[in-house]
């Protein structure tokens, strides 16, 4: 088969995909669940099956971790963390969460030394297979352990363990809405072979942003499936410190001032794509936002996890002597929350 009859073969297929699928779905989705089936969909996912590298040439989009050293802090951070919780004399579990292409993993085991690295596991969660593969690749003689969900390596680790993540919120499917004037309208996505995907909005039935006057038009996303999955396994978690490094802000002023149009967007071959553009390129392009860190805080004190420190990543970097940082408007465009359970 041509590489030209094999595209045409995959069109086909992806066409059949989202008729099956929105029909099957009553001829909509929420926003929510289009940009889960548009990420995650173990076919056509963009992160599941299309993904091929982060940070590199061909890659869509890069990471921190891919530019610049956010290892050596995130390491410092760690032993300031097995210290707090007097666990010096103790195996360690450490988790990273969402692990790219094993950048971050491979700058934190290396800053922490052979001495330190005697004393623990460290584990990378990730349900990408072609990310994994890369990690694996990469991190080729390292003593690793994978999983596929976060309830494995904390069964793993007994509960007790030093979790961080570096964008990973923003990969997290969001519920999208839209200020009319005078109510909350929550983004739907309907489709049709004939004229494609289409948004319609429906009136916002529970969890509306309690924003006093957003200009008309203004739109929002709403992490619920992130905090979904926070409440899923926190319980879980008997002591621990968690650091979770993302772009955004902490008040949707902050965030959304001069945004009418919102944060959502898309990342193909490291251009950002914004507006109608989200909508091409099905689990082909990444799609992301912003976060809002004050939701963060609030969810995690919520499970009584103590928060220890929110501030911009510019500060945490100059605090833990980062050796580079290529762009400092850059670094305060992200938030550094550390959040700790005794």
């Amino acid at each position: 088969m041509s590489h030209g009859c094999f595209l045409m073969g995959k069109h086909v297929q992806l066409r059949e995909f989202l008729e099956r699928t929105f029909s099957e779905a009553g001829g909509r989705l929420s926003f929510e669940n289009f940009m889960a089936a548009a990420l995650y969909d173990p076919e056509f996912g963009y992160y599941t099956t299309n993904i091929s590298d982060v940070g590199g040439s061909r890659a869509d989009f890069s990471t921190w971790a891919t530019l610049a050293d956010l290892g050596r802090p995130v390491a410092r951070w760690i032993q300031e963390e097995i210290t707090c919780h007097d666990w010096a004399d103790q195996r360690v579990s450490l988790i990273e969460i969402g692990g790219g292409d094993g950048s971050l993993a491979h700058s934190v085991l290396k800053s922490l030394g052979w001495r330190n690295r005697r004393k623990l596991d460290y584990h990378i969660v990730d349900i990408s297979p072609p990310l994994r593969e890369q990690q694996a690749d990469r991190l080729k003689g390292r003593k690793i352990h994978w999983h596929e969900s976060i309830d494995s390596a904390l069964d793993q680790a007994g509960g007790k363990a030093i979790l961080f993540s570096n964008e990973l919120v923003d990969a997290f499917p969001v519920r999208w809405l839209q200020w009319n004037g005078t109510d909350w309208f929550e983004i739907f996505v309907n489709y049709s072979p004939e004229t494609g995907l289409k948004e319609e909005f429906l009136p916002c039935r529970d969890n509306a942003p309690t924003w006093p006057s957003p200009p008309p038009g203004q739109r929002i996303e709403v992490h619920d499936s992130y905090l979904r999955w926070l409440d899923s396994w926190l319980p879980e978690l008997q002591q621990g410190s968690l650091l979770t490094i993302d772009y955004g802000g902490i008040s949707v002023e902050e965030i959304y001032g001069g945004h009418c149009a919102g944060t959502m967007r898309g990342y193909f071959r490291q251009q950002r794509i914004d507006k109608g553009g989200i909508y091409q390129r099905f689990g082909t392009q990444d799609l992301t936002c912003d976060v809002d860190f004050s939701k963060l805080v609030e969810h995690g004190e919520a499970h009584k996890i103590e928060t220890v420190r929110l501030e911009n990543q510019l500060n945490f970097l100059h605090r833990y002597e980062a050796s580079s940082i290529p762009s400092t408007e850059a670094a305060e465009r992200f938030y550094v929350l550390h959040q700790r359970k005794r």
